[in-house]
Order: structure tokens, then C-alpha cells, then sequence
């Protein structure tokens, strides 16, 4: 396999490429498209289809002659020749079968075929397990969905399912059980209602001797079944699970049961056999470990004992091993040596997670999302509650060993959801404190190195002959140091760096304790004079740098936000130097190759402390002036965005900073994209230096981009301090815009109760400062939240209280918002004379102010309207218009929502292969921008869709992601009607 040069199984990829050489979106669309047919011509038509999807330009034909030259090109700079033919009948690629994923997939498949039909069970099973390491994830995920794709991309899957039930028979029979309890978890995770899988997989770990996870799995089954689909285990399932009660399999009268197998260590396989996947994803597991150190020395019998407490097979609890210690008594890199250590006991990967406990210690909600999406759960399927992300956390431990290394932990409050409950994982904490009140962890403190282990760091870091160990001047440092093996590096690394400087002038410096602490320290003084030995070398212009970074810096960051200060070349320069001398860290490359940075967080600390009296006021004056700046660039930025944006901002107040050149609304969303992650960290900062009116401002002026993207995590955690920074400086005005942005927020995650706190929040602040643009504004939320409550006699007033809000301040946009809203209600009512009237009003507003996008969603009003009044084709024409609107703005989320609107409303018309189009790009947009209502509707509409056409694979998974979808958002009656669909289909299955 290593002469792969093309990989589909999975997101499309080149082979042994470093980078991504094809970056353009056409074009690797065009390459899929090929190599989903390889070796055969593939028409124009098809390729226009799968590149544009019904919808192409007049110059498709020579658009696809451009992207085949670029093809090419970017194949042969990449090193991989691959003829691309053109003839008369369309295009082709050539690749042989141990070239292409797909090609060597389906040949493996055919080998181990015939040597199944052969009677080599074993050979078979080698061969299929080739086979099923070649599965990264569903074929050409990264690329969306393209109807013309998907014949072909259902054939693999088919192949791949009937792979996974082979292979599981194999397994079986020739006595490897682990193997095929991990291969019957994959499957129960695409498709957790199956009884059959579950009754399998509790009978395969009762045969493999595992009982207790047996009896697990076989209450994990009855849960799902009863609170899913309202149903009791059928006899099958019941049976399998008396038997693990019991914990016998081969003397119950049931022939399909292989007799008890002991559970082979990992060292056990058979040979030639591949090492199983992770249970809930075919792809490889995750291999996060940070690089080991070279010149580690000590802790010996340490490590002896963690490797004890985490290779350990306890049948009760996960190990959870505890090491604490003060700052720079090497808590972390014990750990990292630990886990390169015995990665070979945990096949199923190896997690690092920094808690940050030292300074701003990190949420353990976010901690669970990286933790579940290290594991491979899809990012759509990780639930929106943190309690509900902490049970999955724990369901997919159970039957994994994973190695979880948690550094620098605050408490065991912050880390408490991120342990497993059962199963064979183990984790590893570092953490200042000792952690006493985590129950059922094994605690290891780190004292100072005893006097062999310092001798022998020492000598290791500062290099072969450079000193002697045993001399008096070694004897005397390692004496100055206190044996702390930070402070030992320290030393021991300048005199490897310098070799001018002797053992004993060093020592000699040591003596003086005046002195010490700036060569020397323990805990952050430790890391304060390894930093202050970096700033020393600096220019007065990189200083300057370094000192604003650390007030800045509380995130990752672009050269460009500290431009303000500095010319680019001198931003450049800086940052230059500040990496060489380790302050800085290069943390990733964005899509456009500009790389961002980040700091440490306790060198972060040391920067805000370095300096005299006046750099340090330099250093706050300097934020000051790079939040000023950034403030104006996104102010600019969102008015650039192209559509009115209904809601309060709040364009006043006392800033400093140029106006430069204007925003086009294609360079405003480019912007916003490329500096997404620079906002919460700059509100952050500008809260923690009490630049509240900043702070506040800079989260309400991002509220349009944020709206345009579902960017429901970032408005969130730039709103909550902005409206902290908002109260503080005692503006009441700008606390009501935050608690009006936080309310609409919390609307669409259908979070009630606080958008019911907030909502009312901003209209009573909004009342109180006679703001009544904002009053409308509140009103409209307000009307909303009652009218999904299911309280529309209650909603209609708060939206005519907005109407009259909007004509009094002459707030066109506004009344267009809130006439469309209140139509819903009268809709509602089936009054559809009334609805048509106000949606009508509304239409016209937009027409009127020149408004496209508010124009665009009142079109979508319209079509629900024609579809109550029975004309459906006008729905879809509407529908059409609207869609049409959206995508020339720019704006896929309201986009998603007309999509999966139209995709419902073809089915009406009878246009399968155009709903289940429209149906798919909706469930694609909706996932990727995070938006589950949207994504649930289409997968609902989708797996019914399915069903009516008598396919109810495809529909039993549209209905399981809908239902997914709703249960992330506790959306409980959409969750309930899905169930409900999925009930029936089993049900019509069983009687056919």
C-alpha cells in the first residue's frame, strides 16, 4: 500500500504528498470525479453535473478544459504522472489498481473472496483486513455531496458493510473475539437500533470471556431501544443477555455461540493480521503524544510504578494515575516519557490534552469536544450539553484502550467529566495540586531529583566532556539549584550553548543569592529567568513586541493585528526573533499560508511583568491602540457584509485608530474568515487589562458575521465577557445589546430558559435608556421565543409592538423583520388572507430599501404560504428566487435553511432526484456550519424521502442522523417524530 498515490476512501487525498498541492475546490472536484471511474472515460455531462450540480455557467466546457490543464499541472509538480486522455466522449484517468485506494480496495475484496470460497479462513481474513484499513470515512467527505456521485459512492459503502459482516465471520471463527467485538461496534455506531448487532456483540464478548462488558453492552442495548424507539429487547437479544448474566456462552444451547476465548494481549494477534481500528470510526487512531525528550534522565522507578497503574488490567475501574508537584519539578515531560513508553498497550490511540491549569484553566466542555473528536466521533454527532458530551466520552472509552495524558490540571472539578467509567483506557494528569478529591485515582508526587539523577541531567544537557560530574564546581551548581530539573536544565543548557562560560564561573554566579533568583528559581520563577535569559537579547523594537504580546496574546494571533504599532516589516522582523529565542510559537498556518502564533501561557505572564515602570504603561497604551484598531476594522468589515443586519450596534465612542482603505463584501467575509480565531481571544484580553468599553464594543461589532456563519461557540465565548466588560464600565445601553445578542443566540441552539433571561434583559435596558430601535429588536426575540413555545396568541403582540417600534424610529429593515414574523403567527392560524398581507407589506419593504437578503427570506415566508394554500409549484418558485438570492450574497446558512425548504417542497411535486439534491446540500451546509436544526430537517426529509422510494438502508441512516441532529439541540418533539419514522420502517420491514 505504501505505492498509493490516490486516497478517496475518505477525504479526497494524494497519496505520500506533504501538504495539499490541489487546493482549488473545481478542480479537485474534477479529480474525484475521475477517479470515482478510473481507467474509463467519464462524459462531459457528468463532469458538469458532479462540478455544478444542474446549475452550470454557459462556459462549463472550457471551464472543465481549464481545470484538466491545471490538473495536470499540479500532479506533475506533485510527482505524480497520472495521464489524464481527452476524447471526443469526455475525459479519464489512468491508475493502476495499487494506485488508488478504491481500485486496491475492491481487489483485496475480490482476493479475500476467493480464498474465503477456498477454504483459507485465515489468508481471508489477513487480506479483508488489508482491505479494511484502507476505509478512512465515507468516500470524498471533504468534498460535500454530489448527486452524480452518488451511485457510485453507494457501491462502496454496500461493499464496505458486506466487508465488515465477512470479516466479523471470520473473526469469529477463528477465534479472535476482540477483533470482533471492535468490528460490531463500528457498525452499531451508523446504526445503533439493530438488535441483531447488539445481540452479536453481547454474545461475541461473552465468548471472549469479557462478562462484564457484555452485561454492559447488553444494558447499553435495552437503553437505546427503550428510550429511542419505546420498545422491550426481542427474545434474541433477551437470550444473549441472560447469558452474559450467567457468563456462559458455550454450554447454552446455542450453536452460533464460538466456546469462551481469553482475550489476547495485544502481542497475541495472529500474525500478519492488522491491528483493529477505533470502535466508532474505520480510521486510524490518534497519535497525539508531544516528542519525547532526548536527554530525559531520572525518575526510574517513577515510571515503574505509572507503568503499573496504567498497563494494569483492573476488571472494576480505568487506571487514573495523578502527577503532582510544584513548576519545573518535570511533571510533563515524566508523562510524555510514560506514554511513548507503553504506547504498544494502548492500540486504540494516545490523547494529549493541555488543561492549562496554571493560568486560565481551560472549560471542560471544550475539553470534551477535542477529546471526542480525537477519537474520530464526527463533529455533528458530539452533543451540545456537556453532561451528555461526558456520557459519550464515557461510552466510547468502554470498549477502547485509549491513553489520555491531561496536562497541567487546575482541579479535579475541571477533569472530573473527562474520566472514563469503565473499560481498559487510562489517564494520565499532571497537575500542581495533588488532586485528593478525585476519587479513585492513584496519586504520584515529584519531589526535587535526587543527587544521581541531577548529576545525570546535568551532564546530558550540557553535552559529553563539557563537565565533570563529580567536580566541586558540578557539586556546587547542582547545590545553587536545589536539584529542581528545571532549574538544572537551565544551567546545564547554557553551558552547552556557551562555550566561553566554564563550570566554575558559573558557579561562581551562583554563590551570590542576590543574584540567585535571576539564574535560578523554582515554580513560575523558574520559567521567569529561562524567559528573562530570551528578552535580554532582544532589541528595544522586539521588546517592545514581546511586552504588548503578553497583553495581547491570550489566544493565537496574526502578524497582522499588531501592525498598528509597527510597519509589517518591522511586525515581521520581531516575531522573527522572538520565535528563535522560544517566546513565540508558530501554532498553524491558515488557508492563505500566513502563519499564526502563540505564546505559552506563562511566558504570556512573564511578558506583562518584564520592563520598567514606563514600558510597562508603553505596553498597555500599545493594546490599547491594536484593539482600537481591530475595533475599526471589523466595524468596517461587518457594514462591508453584504445584507442589512437586524439587530443593535453601536457605532460611538472615543477611538484612536486611522480609517483605511473600504471593504468590498467579498474582502469583508474573506477577512472575517482568515482573523476568526483573533476576536474572543482580543475581547478576552481587553477584559482581563479592564478595557471594558473595547472589550464590549469589539463582541457587539462581530455580531453580523457571526449571525451570517452560525458561529455559535465563537458568539458565545466573546459575548459572555463582552457583556461582563459591558456591566463593569456601566454601559447600560451596550449590556442590553449583548443580552439581546446572547438571547437570539440562545434561540437558535433552542436553549430556552436563558433566552427567555436574556431576551428580557435587553428589553427592559433597552426601555430604561428610551432605546427603541432596540425595544424592536427585543420584541422580535421575544415573539419568537413564545411562538416556539407554543404561545402565539402571546407572540403576535410582541411582534406588532416591534412593527410600530420600527415605523417610529423609520427602521425599514426592521419592520420587514417583524411583519414576516408576524405572518407566522397568522399562518398558524391558518388565516392565510392576513398572512398574505403582511408578508406582502414585508416583500415590499425589502424591495423598496434595495435589500436582496431581507428580500430573500421574506420570499421563503411566501413560499410556506403558497404551500398552505395548495399551489406548491409557486412554493418552489419562490423557494427558487430566494435560493438563488443567497448564494450570489455569499450567505450558505440562510441558503441551507431554503434548500432543505425547496428539498420538502419538490417531494410534494413528485421530483425525487431534485428534492434528495436539494435535500443533501442542505444536510452538508447545515453540517458544516454547525447548524443542527437545519441538518436535522433535511435528514428527516431526506430519510422519508428514501423510504418512499423503497430504500430503507439510506433511509434508516437519514433517520438516525436527524435524529442525532435534534437530540444535540434537545429539540425532543422533532426527535419524537423522527422515532416515530423510523419505527414504522422497521416495522415495514419485518412484515415484507
Amino acid at each position: 500500500m505504501d505505492s498509493l498515490r490516490y486516497e478517496i476512501l475518505g477525504p479526497l487525498r494524494l497519496g505520500h504528498v506533504q501538504g495539499q498541492p490541489l487546493r482549488a475546490v473545481k478542480p479537485r472536484q474534477l479529480l474525484a470525479t475521475l477517479l470515482l471511474h478510473p481507467n474509463r472515460f467519464v462524459s462531459t455531462d457528468l463532469i458538469v453535473d458532479a462540478l455544478w450540480e444542474g446549475n452550470p455557467p454557459r462556459s462549463a466546457t472550457a471551464n472543465i478544459r481549464t481545470y484538466v490543464r491545471a490538473l495536470r499541472g499540479v500532479l506533475q509538480e506533485a510527482g505524480l504522472p497520472a495521464p489524464i486522455d481527452t476524447s471526443a466522449s469526455g475525459y479519464s484517468i489512468e491508475v493502476g489498481v495499487d494506485e488508488l485506494d478504491s481500485s486496491l480496495f475492491e481487489s483485496l475484496l475480490a482476493e479475500g473472496g476467493h480464498l474465503r470460497d477456498a477454504g483459507e479462513g485465515r489468508q481471508a481474513m489477513q487480506v479483508l483486513s488489508r482491505a479494511y484499513s484502507l476505509w478512512r470515512d465515507r468516500p470524498l467527505i471533504d468534498l460535500g455531496i454530489s448527486a452524480a456521485w452518488e451511485g457510485s459512492i453507494a457501491r462502496l459503502e454496500t461493499q464496505y458493510r458486506g466487508l465488515v459482516d465477512t470479516l466479523l465471520d471470520l473473526r469469529l471463527d477463528h477465534g479472535d473475539a476482540a477483533g470482533a467485538a471492535v468490528l460490531l461496534s463500528a457498525r452499531l455506531t451508523e446504526d445503533p437500533y439493530d438488535e441483531q448487532l447488539w445481540r452479536r456483540l453481547v454474545d461475541t464478548l461473552t465468548a471472549a470471556g469479557r462478562t462484564a462488558e457484555a452485561r454492559t453492552a447488553y444494558q447499553k442495548a435495552v437503553r437505546t431501544l427503550a428510550d429511542e424507539l419505546g420498545v422491550e429487547p426481542g427474545d434474541e437479544l433477551a437470550a444473549a443477555g441472560a447469558r452474559a448474566e450467567h457468563g456462559r456462552s458455550a454450554n447454552w444451547p446455542d450453536p452460533g455461540i464460538p466456546a469462551p476465548i481469553r482475550r489476547p494481549e495485544p502481542t497475541a494477534e495472529p500474525p500478519g493480521l492488522m491491528a483493529a481500528p477505533a470502535l466508532t470510526d474505520p480510521r486510524r487512531p490518534p497519535s497525539q503524544l508531544p516528542l519525547d525528550l532526548a536527554d530525559f534522565a531520572g525518575r526510574q522507578d517513577h515510571l515503574d510504578r505509572l507503568r503499573d497503574l496504567v498497563c494494569g488490567r483492573d476488571p472494576v475501574r480505568p487506571p487514573i494515575a495523578v502527577i503532582s508537584g510544584a513548576p519545573g519539578t518535570g511533571k510533563t515531560s515524566l508523562a510524555v516519557r510514560l506514554g511513548h513508553q507503553v504506547r504498544e498497550s494502548f492500540p486504540d490511540g494516545q490523547i494529549y490534552l493541555d488543561m492549562r491549569g496554571a493560568t486560565e484553566a481551560r472549560d471542560p466542555g471544550g475539553a470534551l469536544t477535542d477529546l471526542l473528536l480525537s477519537l474520530n466521533v464526527p463533529d455533528f454527532a458530539v452533543p451540545a450539553d456537556p453532561e451528555r458530551r461526558s456520557a459519550m466520552l464515557r461510552s466510547e472509552l468502554a470498549s477502547r484502550r485509549v491513553l489520555i495524558i491531561l496536562d497541567d490540571v487546575a482541579s479535579a472539578a475541571q477533569v472530573l467529566p473527562l474520566m472514563p467509567g469503565t473499560g481498559a483506557s487510562a489517564v494520565v494528569i499532571t497537575s500542581r495540586n495533588r488532586l485528593m478529591d478525585l476519587a479513585g485515582a492513584d496519586s504520584v508526587p515529584l519531589d526535587t531529583f535526587e543527587n544521581t539523577e541531577a548529576a545525570e541531567l546535568f551532564q546530558r544537557v550540557a553535552g559529553s566532556g563539557r563537565v565533570d560530574g563529580g567536580s566541586a564546581a558540578a557539586e556546587e551548581i547542582l547545590a545553587a539549584c536545589g536539584n529542581l530539573p528545571l532549574a538544572i536544565r537551565i544551567v546545564a543548557s547554557r553551558l552547552a550553548q556557551r562555550p566561553d562560560l566554564s563550570p566554575a564561573e558559573l558557579a561562581r554566579r551562583l554563590r551570590d543569592e542576590t543574584n540567585r533568583l535571576d539564574e535560578l528559581s523554582i515554580g513560575e520563577l523558574a520559567v521567569r529567568t529561562s524567559a528573562d535569559l530570551s528578552y535580554d537579547s532582544l532589541s528595544a523594537e522586539e521588546a517592545r513586541l514581546y511586552r504588548l504580546i503578553g497583553h495581547f496574546a491570550v489566544g493565537v494571533f496574526s502578524a497582522r493585528v499588531l501592525e498598528p504599532v509597527a510597519s509589517p516589516a518591522a511586525v515581521r522582523r520581531a516575531l522573527d526573533r522572538l520565535i528563535e529565542v522560544n517566546l513565540v510559537q508558530i501554532s498553524s498556518v491558515d488557508a492563505t499560508g500566513k502563519a499564526r502564533y502563540r505564546v505559552h501561557d506563562l511566558l504570556r505572564l512573564h511578558a506583562i511583568g518584564v520592563g520598567d515602570e514606563a514600558q510597562k504603561a508603553q505596553a498597555l497604551e500599545d493594546l490599547a491602540t491594536v484593539l482600537d484598531a481591530l475595533l475599526h476594522k471589523v466595524r468596517r468589515a461587518a457594514a462591508a457584509l453584504p445584507f442589512e443586519y437586524f439587530g443593535s450596534l453601536d457605532y460611538e465612542g472615543p477611538l484612536r485608530a486611522p480609517d483605511p482603505e473600504p471593504f468590498t463584501d467579498a474582502d469583508a467575509i474573506a477577512w472575517f474568515d482568515s482573523e476568526r480565531s483573533t476576536f474572543v481571544p482580543a475581547i478576552r484580553a481587553a477584559a482581563q487589562n479592564e478595557l471594558h468599553e473595547q472589550a464590549w464594543r469589539l463582541a457587539a461589532a462581530w455580531g453580523p458575521y457571526l449571525d451570517m456563519r452560525a458561529g455559535f461557540d465563537d458568539w458565545n465565548e466573546s459575548h459572555r465577557p463582552g457583556l461582563l466588560s459591558a456591566i463593569a464600565c456601566g454601559d447600560r445601553r451596550g449590556s442590553a445589546i449583548l443580552h439581546r445578542n446572547l438571547g437570539q443566540l440562545a434561540l437558535y441552539r433552542d436553549d430556552w430558559e436563558p433566552a427567555w433571561e436574556h431576551l428580557t434583559a435587553a428589553a427592559s435596558l433597552f426601555a430604561e435608556v428610551g432605546d427603541r430601535l432596540g425595544e424592536g429588536v427585543a420584541a422580535v426575540g421575544l415573539g419568537t421565543w413564545l411562538r416556539e413555545r407554543g404561545r402565539p396568541d402571546e407572540a403576535l403582540p410582541q411582534y406588532e409592538k416591534a412593527v410600530n417600534a420600527f415605523v417610529e424610529v423609520g427602521d425599514r429593515n426592521g419592520e420587514a423583520v417583524a411583519r414576516s414574523a408576524a405572518a407566522s403567527i397568522w399562518l398558524a392560524r391558518e388565516d392565510t388572507v392576513t398572512a398574505g398581507r403582511y408578508l406582502a407589506e414585508a416583500f415590499l419593504l425589502g424591495v423598496r430599501l434595495g435589500d436582496r437578503h431581507r428580500e430573500a427570506k421574506v420570499r421563503r415566508r411566501i413560499a410556506t404560504l403558497r404551500l398552505r394554500q395548495g399551489r406548491p409549484d409557486q412554493a418552489a418558485r419562490q423557494l427558487r428566487a430566494s435560493l438563488a438570492i443567497f448564494k450570489g450574497i455569499g450567505d450558505d446558512h440562510c441558503a441551507a435553511y431554503a434548500r432543505a425548504e425547496l428539498g420538502e417542497v419538490l417531494m410534494v411535486l413528485g421530483e425525487d432526484a431534485a428534492a434528495r439534491k436539494m435535500l443533501l446540500e442542505a444536510i452538508e451546509v447545515g453540517h458544516r456550519l454547525g447548524d443542527r436544526s437545519v441538518e436535522g430537517d433535511a435528514a428527516h426529509n431526506l430519510g422519508r424521502l428514501h423510504r418512499s422510494t423503497g430504500n430503507p438502508d439510506f433511509a434508516r441512516r437519514y433517520l438516525n442522523r436527524a435524529i442525532r441532529a435534534w437530540q444535540q439541540i434537545a429539540n425532543d418533539t422533532k426527535v419524537t417524530q423522527a422515532k416515530k419514522d423510523l419505527t414504522q420502517l422497521t416495522t415495514d420491514l419485518a412484515v415484507s
